[in-house]
């Protein structure tokens, strides 16, 4: 037991517990383990009338007999997540092609923007409506309003429109779905 407890001093998981001839002792066999994987170190079971080391604050009063009863170990690597193995994307920054919003817009709202063609420009905020993903909350409205915008004629509201949804959705959008066909 005290043994693990020195080397557990020597890994920084304890402290004040040991004698400078433990922590050396304890060196060692910290030593041998790292030679040797196949070396384990495995706590003794306390004899029945030791008692635990008295810790120097309350925190490490509620904390040092679980750390001491437990075996000193290298820490384990977290598991990866499906979320960090995700695939290369297929469409976005150059040299890949657009993603498949991205082109729909491009090829719809900008000449329509440029134009000022606010017909067409209405026709194809109404269509984006339609394109609302799941879970992305105000998209179609967002859409409708500059879509009315457009039949109005204000081609700053329509702009607004576009920024108001651009800021809410685009970063979520391009993590999640972009490229996702419409």
């Amino acid at each position: 037991m005290v043994r693990v407890l020195c080397l557990a001093v020597r890994l920084g998981v304890l402290a004040g517990s040991c004698s400078r001839g433990e922590v050396a002792a304890a060196s060692a066999s910290a030593q041998e383990v790292a030679r040797d994987p196949a070396v384990a170190v495995v706590p003794s079971p306390p004899p029945a009338s030791a008692q635990p080391p008295a810790p120097a604050s309350a925190f490490a009063a509620a904390s040092a007999p679980a750390r001491a009863l437990a075996p000193a170990r290298a820490p384990a690597l977290a598991p990866a997540r499906a979320s960090d193995a995700r695939a290369a994307p297929t469409c976005g920054d150059p040299p890949l092609p657009l993603c498949p919003l991205h082109a729909w817009m491009k090829a719809n709202t900008l000449p329509a923007m440029n134009a000022q063609d606010f017909a067409a420009l209405a026709t194809a905020l109404d269509t984006v409506a339609t394109f609302a993903p799941s879970g992305y909350q105000y998209w179609a409205s967002i859409a409708r309003d500059g879509s009315d915008a457009a039949r109005s004629q204000s081609l700053e509201a329509v702009r607004a429109a576009c920024r108001g949804c651009h800021r809410l959705h685009r970063a979520n959008y391009k993590r999640d779905m972009r490229d996702r066909p419409l």
